[in-house]
């Protein structure tokens, strides 16, 4: 059965520290170069993976609120836009220069970097010509809800960078979490073999040292 990082560290700090901290076990292993000295800094090893390991549950929940942010702006950017151009469709109905100036041909576009580019042209392009702004006035919208819009959208590219950089941060986090653990795995697993033999005829030390007996 598959057993978890939290799983396999707790077993691991099992293994060390009854190694380190057992009267019965520690003097036998020392003979094998494993001193007090040799535990203390598998016992650092150990805590230093554990640290990386709650590094990366941390960056991994700031990397899914910024993921959730990101979205949820971006989807009610979105949606107040394609709601400005379906409006500017009755607007500029007949005027060919409206329509390709605001793109309102298109309104479902796929990639954001794509979406963003159309979204911040139709709102500079709307601010820039006074007589289309008196039109959209119509239906509701003015300068300053325009502008305000814009601002939403020119927005999204600080929440995506925002989103991006957590992304990084959580991916070396999860390489010095891995990195640091199968350096403990392979220190572990070492002194794991040694117990095996030093303790062969002695199951109730393998067992203080996290190591099942078969029967």
């Amino acid at each position: 059965m598959y057993a978890t990082f939290n799983e396999n560290m707790e077993k691991h700090r099992i293994l060390i520290w009854n190694a380190a901290d057992d009267q019965l076990v520690q003097p036998r292993i020392e003979t094998y170069g494993y001193t007090a000295e040799v535990l203390d800094a598998g016992k650092a090893l150990w805590t230093q993976t554990d640290l990386m390991g709650k590094k990366q549950d941390t960056e991994l929940d700031e990397q899914k609120a910024a993921t959730n942010i990101f979205n949820e702006a971006y989807q009610q950017a979105v949606s107040e836009i394609k709601r400005l151009k379906k409006l500017a469709r009755l607007a500029f109905e007949g005027n060919s220069n409206a329509w390709n100036m605001l793109k309102l041909d298109k309104l479902n576009i796929t990639r954001f970097e794509d979406w963003q580019s159309d979204a911040e042209l139709v709102c500079t392009n709307l601010l820039a010509n006074a007589e289309w702004l008196t039109s959209m006035q119509t239906f509701g919208y003015t300068t300053e809800s325009i502008t305000a819009l814009q601002g939403k959208v020119t927005n999204l590219k600080s929440l995506q960078q925002d989103q991006q950089r957590e992304m990084g941060d959580t991916q070396q986090a999860t390489d010095d979490k891995w990195k640091s653990y199968e350096e403990l795995k392979n220190w572990c697993y070492k002194l794991k073999e040694i117990a095996k033999i030093e303790f062969e005829d002695d199951p109730q030390l393998l067992e203080k040292l996290g190591i099942l007996v078969r029967s």
